[in-house]
């Protein structure tokens, strides 16, 4: 007699080995890396003067946590690099600047440079960030933004508002780990 097998947890491990696979392969062949960083990394100099020199508005304040020492633990920096140039970064961390809000963690400032847009960088930057949330013991990622349609692609659902300290109201999204 064998021993009892849940069908719904071998298949859900081989979607994810499945999906991890073919990321591996497009990372590998493309020239393309993604990598969870934090200051003690060697790419932690390099993100922070791309995510200076980027013309979004949102850098700032991401460049402005990454110099004042916000990432520490499992949060950490998403730097997307194409034939060893940065081309795009996110962050994994526990809250977005909204108010009165407990959801963690975050995946947020999400940046792809104009030039290396359309190569799905976004949606790998954000699988690895969850791959990172999941290895931290969470079982739910969350990401604010106010575009539609852009995360959903993802599966990602929306879940709520939240405000900023500005009193910006924009949607919650959420995905299950």
């Amino acid at each position: 007699m064998g021993y009892p097998v849940m069908l719904g947890s071998i298949v859900e491990y081989l979607h994810f080995c499945e999906r991890k696979r073919s990321m591996d392969q497009i990372s590998q062949s493309s020239g393309t890396s993604i990598a969870a960083i934090n200051p003690a990394d060697s790419l932690w100099s390099t993100a922070l003067a791309f995510v200076d020199a980027c013309p979004w508005r949102g850098a700032r304040s991401l460049a402005r946590k990454m110099r004042e020492g916000y990432f520490t633990g499992w949060q950490c920096v998403i730097l997307a690099m194409v034939d060893g140039e940065p081309a795009g970064f996110c962050a994994l961390a526990a809250e977005d600047g909204l108010v009165d809000d407990d959801r963690t963690p975050f995946i947020g400032y999400v940046y792809v440079g104009e030039r290396f847009r359309g190569r799905r960088l976004s949606e790998r930057m954000i699988r690895v960030a969850e791959d990172r949330a999941r290895a931290a013991g969470f079982t739910c990622m969350y990401i604010r933004s106010g575009e539609e349609g852009l995360y959903e692609k993802f599966g990602y659902e929306p879940c709520g508002v939240g405000r900023d300290r500005h009193g910006e109201v924009e949607t919650v999204f959420s995905r299950e780990l």
